[in-house]
């Protein structure tokens, strides 16, 4: 039997509130789908993880309050203080044509239309308008690579390659 995989959606950072509602930061796109009522999450620490159901969950202040079924009181809500939202990978939703979901990106190899292969994809930066990859060289030096449509041609993610055009300047030749 296959171990089930998990992406992480969100941390929780405090409870909100005497009923186990609890604030968390959020890592994903469309937190509204992803944290509708009846939506199965998991939350994990370490080697455990608690299966829960959303009951609830609204935007508050640059976070989202989120109500758990099986979390009825502050009391237990405070024990998941720090602990990371998690989603089986199977209950994703297929992406529009363009996006991916970064762990479908992480570890990929990137290679620019003039100079070649760069190096592998070893972290994601969120950073507003759109996401900068992390390259990493054999040389163990980062490459940072803005995710925009002039610089990212294609990802092939069937071959894990990523084509892209390097404005000039954007990383040092010498």
């Amino acid at each position: 039997m296959t171990e089930m995989q998990y992406l992480r959606v969100g941390r929780v950072l405090s409870f909100h509130g005497l009923q186990g509602e609890m604030k968390l930061q959020v890592i994903s796109d469309d937190p509204e789908q992803r944290f509708a009522p009846q939506t199965q999450l998991s939350l994990q620490h370490d080697t455990q993880r608690q299966a829960v159901t959303v009951q609830t969950s609204r935007p508050y202040k640059g976070f989202w309050l989120v109500k758990f079924v099986e979390i009825n009181d502050l009391t237990e809500a405070e024990i998941y203080r720090n602990w990371e939202v998690m989603i089986a990978t199977d209950q994703l939703s297929p992406l529009p044509t363009g996006q991916y979901y970064y762990k479908d990106i992480m570890g990929i190899k990137v290679v620019d239309q003039q100079r070649g292969y760069l190096g592998q994809v070893s972290d994601i930066l969120a950073l507003g308008p759109n996401d900068v990859w992390v390259i990493t060289n054999s040389a163990g030096q980062e490459i940072l690579i803005p995710i925009i449509k002039s610089v990212l041609l294609q990802v092939n993610l069937s071959e894990a390659t990523a084509t892209v055009d390097l404005p000039e300047g954007l990383i040092d030749e010498n």
